[in-house]
């Protein structure tokens, strides 16, 4: 498989991406790596950068889950 080089934004635009087509998407580190093809320290900074800016939330399974999503399915997440 070729890798393709991109930046820390490029990435963090791919996965939000995703996760805009695919509202109820839930994938652990390592699928997101196998889905989008990349390094595991990058994949781990993209998803948790974006669980910081609170697009993405972490479950306690270590699943990445759209926040906005997760806050309208279980109220346990809700703000």
């Amino acid at each position: 498989m070729i890798q393709l080089r991109r930046s820390v934004p490029e990435w963090r635009t791919v996965v939000m991406d995703a996760y805009a087509m695919q509202p109820s998407l839930s994938l652990t580190r390592p699928q997101g790596q196998r889905l989008w093809g990349m390094d595991a320290p990058t994949c781990g900074y993209v998803l948790d950068s974006l669980v910081d800016a609170g697009v993405l939330t972490r479950t306690s399974g270590g699943h990445y889950c759209r926040a906005d999503v997760l806050r309208t399915l279980d109220p346990v997440f809700a703000m």
